[in-house]
Order: C-alpha cells, then structure tokens, then sequence
C-alpha cells in the first residue's frame, strides 16, 4: 500500500489527482485541507509549527508528500490586497507553510520516499505584472528551496518540482476567451492546462519516481519536459 499524504486536496488539482489514485487500488489518499471530511485531515499552512505536527501526529508513515496548498491572490478578497499583504499571504502558505509541514512529515517517511512541491513555470523566465512578481518570487524561492532539499536527503527521499502554467480552475474560468488566450500565450505550453493533467504529471511521479533525478523541475507541457 502507497499511502500519500496530499494538502490543498479540495482544490481542482486536489479533486483530479484523487481522481487519477482511485485508478490504483494500492495507493491510500490522505488528504489535508481546512475543511475535513473522511480521508481528509483538518490543516491550514499558515498554522504555527507544533499545531501541524499535532495534525499529523495520528499519521502511522507515509511514502509520499504531495503539497498542493496555495493562496489564491488572484482572486477576492486577496485580489484587492496591497502589494505587500499579498506577498505576505504566499510566503505564509505556499513558502513558509510548504517547509513547515515537509519538515513534520520527513520523521514518517519511509526510506525511498517522494517529496512534490508546486512550483510555476515562468518564476525563471518572468513575466510582467504584479502578480507574476509576486508568484515568481514565492515559487522561485520554493523551488530553490527543493532543490537544496534534494541534496540534503540524497539516499533518502527525493524531491520534485511540478511546474505549471496557467491551470483552468475557478479564477481562469472567470476570464474572458481573449485575456485566457493572451496568457497562454506568455507560458512555456502555449496554452491553459487542465487540473488533470497536472494531476497526470504527479500520478506519474508517484509511478516510476526512479525515471526523474532528485531535484528536478518537471514542467506541465505537452508531456513532461524535465529540466535540471
């Protein structure tokens, strides 16, 4: 049995990754998420240290940690946040909450674990506007942050980077046909991608983990292109 640990599982990617495991009856979901329910376990990544270790404390191990958690600054209330309360909601969930609860979790992982943290795929290339800033900030940090984490747990878990465009959830839906065609223009794909088939990249990883090197940023493109 794969039991995966999996945060922000209410979301859209959350929904369609739970989708993808129930393809395998081998694997047990074991979600996070601020509202509980069944296989979901109460958590906020903006708690402080010793309330998500006591979250996870009933937790008997787990092969795999796929953090999935984020705050949306694109939609309201954040949307009409200052610059800087907006920078201050990613690197509390997103930055701060994905090391804090990677760091709860590592003393259950089984030996030959995964770690998967979502990155974004233009926090490397740019691109202009304040949201972009913002995102590429957190998630360039956080993907620096799982690449030297990579290293420091070589022999003993590996560590992923899944990197998205835009992904067609709640907030790209509201968009008009011409501003999502614009923005898929500025991302690596060309195109808005599918909560599915970020899920199918992570579904992969947690398959044949041994294809990827520790530390790699595997980018949701017209299939997965890696790059160290």
């Amino acid at each position: 049995m794969l039991r995966i640990l999996v945060s922000g599982i209410s979301g859209g990617i959350g929904a369609a990754f739970v989708a993808r495991a129930r393809l395998h009856p081998d694997w047990e979901v074991i979600g996070l998420a601020r509202a509980p329910n069944g296989h979901v376990i109460s958590f906020d990544a903006a708690w402080p240290n010793d309330r998500i270790a006591a979250a996870i404390q009933a937790i008997d191990g787990a092969d795999a940690l796929v953090c999935l958690h984020g705050a949306d600054i694109v939609s309201p209330p954040l949307r009409q946040a200052s610059y800087l309360d907006r920078l201050e909601a990613l690197y509390r969930v997103d930055l701060a909450g994905t090391v804090k609860l990677i760091r709860a979790v590592l003393p259950k992982m089984k030996r030959g674990g995964v770690i998967v943290v979502m990155g974004w795929d233009q926090a490397s290339a740019g691109m202009a506007g304040e949201s972009a800033e913002l995102y590429a900030l957190t998630k360039g940090a956080l993907t620096s942050y799982a690449k030297s984490l990579a290293a420091t747990l070589e022999g003993q878990a590996l560590v992923y980077v899944v990197a998205p465009g835009w992904v067609l959830t709640r907030w790209g839906e509201t968009l008009s046909s011409e501003s999502r065609r614009r923005l898929a223009g500025r991302t690596r794909s060309g195109r808005w991608q599918t909560p599915d088939q970020v899920a199918q990249v992570l579904e992969s990883l947690l398959i044949r983990p041994g294809d990827y090197a520790s530390g790699q940023v595997v980018y949701v493109d017209r299939g997965a292109d890696v790059t160290g």
